[in-house]
């Protein structure tokens, strides 16, 4: 039961969407606003207390539990000119006489596992973030940054795993989906473009409904396919080439995601959708997301062993925990994220 100062969020279909200056048709902007006072923290509204404390009760079973960040030395070559991760340990016993180490880490949060925050990545025609917020104006202010999630408390709700790669799914419980479909699914290292009706597919293979606040993730086994690959494979995968496989941007995927409601966005590569986009796509997922609708996104998140435990205990479901960096106007994080069964 809803707690009386509890928002409850009932949407529009897509097409009644009220018109908003400077914007396409489906956009949320001003959705989540209240008294007043323009939202900063996008979907993750949608997290209620009464959605997590539902989200505990029916995921949290066993209390077997999954670490979803890549390790940050993971990622070879990271793109768009990105400084690679460094890490130092320091000898406190050098000047101080201690026994004991500090460490400092360098990290670039787009060169791994992250949250895209919602001053990530703006609309490109008209160079403006989520809310409205111009790229001149986020010069200069910390709006729409990611401490106004650490702010509420985090990041914590259902998430469900759609395993379009499900390499790891035995003959004994399922079989592989692309295999049952007779498809046979690209390398990681190319733009191949995941069709919307492949994840329904799936979901129902699975027997996976969301629901609205979930999660979503999608596993295309591009962390393996990275894992596994020479040096040279990684260098022309996310630098030389930079064209990775991700879900489709086209007008029935939005229309599709919209539909949905999903808190966040998560896939275990580059971009979430298949990069670089087309030249003059109006259905980026990019920007339908974090500008449109507020939505974050989540890039390079190791499912690997989550599928594992998925296949294992046969359901693809389960409560996720995110603590992003607490940094004032930040634009991005490493997830730190959790999965509970």
């Amino acid at each position: 039961m809803a707690t009386d100062n509890e928002r409850k969020f009932e949407f529009p279909a897509f097409d009644d969407l009220p018109s908003i200056d400077g914007a396409p048709k489906g956009c949320l902007w001003g959705f989540y606003d209240r008294d007043g006072v323009k939202d900063e923290v996008g979907s993750i509204n949608l997290l209620t207390p009464t959605v997590v404390q539902a989200a505990a009760s029916s995921e949290i079973r066993t209390g077997r539990h999954i670490q979803l960040d890549w390790p940050l030395h993971s990622l070879s070559y990271p793109g768009f000119g990105r400084k690679e991760f460094e890490h130092k340990v320091i000898s406190l016993h050098d000047g101080l006489d201690i026994y004991g180490f500090d460490d400092e880490l360098h990290i670039n949060t787009q060169s791994g596992s992250q949250w895209d925050g919602l001053k990530h990545h703006a609309s490109q025609e008209h160079a403006v973030f989520y809310n409205g917020l111009k790229f001149d104006d986020a010069l200069k202010t910390d709006a729409n940054g990611i401490h106004n999630w650490c702010n509420r408390g985090g990041i914590v709700g259902r998430g469900i795993l759609v395993d379009i790669r499900a390499a790891n799914w035995s003959s004994d419980i399922k079989p592989r989906y692309y295999e049952y479909k007779k498809k046979v699914l690209p390398s990681g290292f190319s733009r191949y473009e995941i069709p919307v009706q492949d994840i329904q597919d799936a979901l129902a293979y699975q027997g996976t409904k969301p629901r609205q606040a979930d999660i979503l993730l999608v596993r295309t086994g591009f962390i393996r396919e990275h894992n596994a690959a020479s040096d040279e494979e990684r260098l022309t995968a996310t630098r030389k080439v930079g064209r990775t496989i991700g879900v489709k941007a086209c007008e029935e995927t939005v229309r599709w995601l919209y539909s949905q409601h999903f808190a966040g966005l998560v896939g275990d590569t580059v971009a979430f959708e298949a990069w670089p986009p087309e030249k003059d796509n109006q259905w980026v997922l990019h920007e339908w997301a974090l500008t449109w609708w507020g939505t974050p996104i989540g890039e390079m998140w190791d499912l690997e062993a989550l599928a594992v435990e998925c296949e294992r205990q046969n359901r693809w479901s389960f409560f996720v925990t995110s603590a992003p960096l607490r940094v004032q106007g930040g634009i991005a994080s490493p997830p730190c994220a959790i999965a509970i069964f």
